[in-house]
């Protein structure tokens, strides 16, 4: 509710907004909290304290089942009409000696909170809002091609149904419905108990037009000025001296100490007079900590997954080799490591490792390629300053690399020559994909005039400059939250593959219209509550891997981050894969990677049948956790463990299929999966992997 100051004379207390509130320190945020008591003073162990602060009242706690936590501030539905009870609450009020303030605002002014609950209750005005405000917006973007008629019927249900329209007063004004005025009436109070000064600030509301039915709402907190125990001129002097010391331009280091503490409370004593009042009259009445519990929340569709995952039983067994730096190249010291890897159609790899050169007092790159059926022998292709983005393209025949002066290089893998790339300077190596021909793609932002902020796409191809490489452009990322379009890595003949914060999109790959969408289980914790504009459910996990699909096996695989239900531990989360079937969008099963909270890097067999999937706990000692999966039927055929590291730079399948690598800054391990597991690649479908 919106305050505004009453002066009453000469006092000034402090207003609510400045009036510091009683931290719930546990939660972050806050929930609503619905059960309550009021605490006495010898249940705070203050018998024993004469003299405390607030040693003479009850004060006004939440409970959620297992503590108490003292309440800041207060709202009270009341069942009653206003017309009625409203001159009563003022008579009171005015008989416990409280300023009084009454005015009237029209319902679009309402704050957001309420305006939520109002929509809640009143479904027919948010269906004239979404058909006011959001259809017409949705239904051009479907015209132009950006989103799709599913996802213009589920935003605009989801607005509606999770009460996500409630605009700005400008917007809302317009609606006749908005337009009628609300009573209200403010009061305040200030008075001193001992060393304490209080002052209670109240506001009762006709909130007829938020439930569409008689009720009155009034909140409630009292702010409270107590001596700091810990205050002394001496003390101040010094603390002023050291604020002034710790000073700098982006602002002081030390809050000035204060001679007196201001902390908010609900105090039985303010609310009393009403609450008894209430009870005589048989009024019934609803408390809550927040205007929210009066929302009435319509459940979001859940969807549960087609199968459970399993784990093998079979009594095959797996084998490892470990290969490190010094096996493959003889001169290595600690300076070395891998920065990239990529295995090759011929069972050999290409790496690229730094070092430092003692002699040259500086950091030298080298691209090493192996010998086919020989990963222990590594032969040098170039030697630099820095290389990074190591990138196979043309179906692994070519690998494109990046140096420091931002040169790119290309290298024929079967001819092993290398020859020099004329790229667009602007060219961004992580956000390449590539097309079902192995071709590169890439997409940004374009803020020019003509491209209004929307995506446009593009083919990598040393021979076109823009915009003569430019495939099609698409506002999808208007409808979406923030940056949270990714490619997926899937080979899709005449289509590309998006996630963003709707969920999944196939896009067209010659016009960009998008042609397919799928809504998915929640992958990252949000407050939903507050996406107004773009309406999505949640949102992408941030800082995973590109998701990986397969267009032969019919899947893609998108990474999901939940919250530890460990209460209070908010640095523990649960990391895994929902495997979504390409074809219908129907949720196949859920990859959990245990003892991990982050996926670090992935990586698909040839055409779909394995997936791995490793990723670092950041616990001492928890160290890599590795998973390869049987994908078409649900099962963990293998978990890796290596203990009290967590430095994994990539992993990959061969091209035979029938081994992953896991790639670490010294070494190599070689993970061999049984005899009859095996997906070895073809023309038409190759390995492909994702990291971080």
């Amino acid at each position: 509710m919106a305050w505004y100051v009453i002066h009453t004379g000469t006092e000034s207390p402090p207003r609510p907004e400045s009036c510091l509130p009683s931290p719930y320190t546990d939660y972050n945020p806050a929930p609503v909290f619905t059960r309550w008591q009021w605490e006495s003073p010898a249940e705070r162990g203050l018998t024993s304290s004469p003299g405390a602060p607030l040693d003479d009242t009850n004060i006004l706690v939440w409970l959620d089942g297992k503590k108490r936590i003292a309440a800041d501030k207060m709202t009270l539905a009341i069942a009653a009409d206003w017309n009625t009870l409203a001159p009563k609450l003022s008579d009171l009020l005015k008989q416990e000696n409280f300023s009084l303030r009454s005015a009237s605002m029209p319902v679009a002014y309402l704050e957001e909170d309420w305006g939520q609950a109002l929509l809640s209750h009143r479904p027919e005005v948010a269906a004239s809002l979404a058909e006011k405000f959001i259809t017409p917006k949705l239904w051009q973007a479907q015209q132009a091609g950006y989103i799709t008629p599913k996802e213009v019927e589920h935003k605009t249900n989801r607005a509606i149904s999770q009460h996500l329209l409630w605009l700005t007063p400008q917007e809302l004004i317009k609606q006749p419905e908005l337009q009628k005025e609300i009573s209200f009436t403010e009061a305040r109070k200030t008075y001193s108990v001992g060393d304490t000064k209080r002052t209670t600030y109240l506001k009762i509301m006709d909130a007829s037009a938020v439930f569409g039915e008689p009720k009155v709402a009034l909140f409630l907190t009292t702010c409270v000025l107590s001596p700091n125990p810990n205050y002394s001129y001496l003390k101040a002097i010094e603390n002023r001296i050291d604020y002034w010391k710790n000073f700098n331009l982006l602002g002081p280091g030390l809050r000035p100490l204060q001679s007196y503490l201001s902390d908010k409370f609900v105090l039985e004593e303010s609310i009393k007079p009403i609450t008894t009042y209430l009870k005589e009259n048989n009024l019934q009445s609803e408390l809550a900590s927040e205007v929210m519990a009066w929302v009435k929340k319509a459940p979001l569709a859940e969807t549960a997954p087609e199968r459970q995952p399993g784990e093998t039983t079979s009594s095959d067994t797996i084998s490892m080799v470990t290969i490190t730096l010094k096996d493959l190249l003889s001169d290595t010291d600690d300076s070395r490591e891998i920065k990239e890897y990529k295995e090759l159609p011929d069972g050999n790899s290409l790496f690229a490792t730094q070092r430092y050169d003692r002699q040259q007092q500086n950091y030298v790159s080298e691209l090493y390629i192996t010998g086919p059926g020989n990963p222990q022998h590594a032969t040098q292709l170039w030697q630099g300053k820095s290389l990074s983005g190591l990138t196979l393209v043309h179906q692994g025949e070519k690998a494109w690399f990046n140096t420091s002066p931002g040169q790119w290089f290309e290298l024929n893998i079967p001819t092993r020559k290398i020859a020099t790339l004329a790229l667009n300077e602007e060219t961004g190596v992580t956000s390449w994909f590539s097309d079902a021909n192995g071709n590169p793609i890439t997409f940004s932002t374009d803020y020019s005039d003509e491209g209004k902020g929307c995506l446009i796409f593009r083919r990598i191809d040393p021979r076109i400059s823009p915009p003569e490489n430019s495939l099609f452009r698409t506002c999808r990322n208007h409808f979406a939250s923030g940056n949270s379009i990714q490619p997926v890595l899937i080979s899709t003949p005449g289509y590309f593959w998006l996630e963003d914060s709707n969920g999944l999109v196939k896009l067209n790959s010659e016009t960009g219209r998008a042609e397919l969408s799928y809504t998915v289980p929640f992958r990252s914790p949000a407050d939903i509550g507050s996406r107004r504009i773009d309406l999505s459910a949640d949102n992408i996990t941030r800082h995973t891997p590109y998701p990986l699909g397969s267009s032969e096996a019919h899947w893609i695989a998108l990474h999901y981050q939940h919250q530890s239900p460990l209460q209070h531990d908010m640095n523990a989360w649960r990391m895994g894969t929902y495997f979504i079937d390409s074809l219908s969008g129907k949720w196949r099963f859920s990859a959990e990677l245990n003892n991990a909270d982050s996926i670090d890097a992935t990586a698909r067999s040839a055409h779909g049948r394995f997936y791995a999937q490793a990723g670092c706990g950041k616990l001492a000692g928890s160290g890599i956790t590795a998973d390869i999966w049987d994908v078409a039927s649900a099962t963990k055929i293998a978990s890796l463990r290596r203990l009290r590291y967590c430095g994994l730079k990539n992993m990959a399948f061969n091209w035979q299929g029938n081994t992953l690598i896991l790639v670490f800054y010294d070494r190599l391990i070689r993970v061999k999966l049984p005899d009859n597991r095996q997906d070895a690649a073809t023309a038409e479908a190759i390995p492909a992997e994702s990291k971080s």
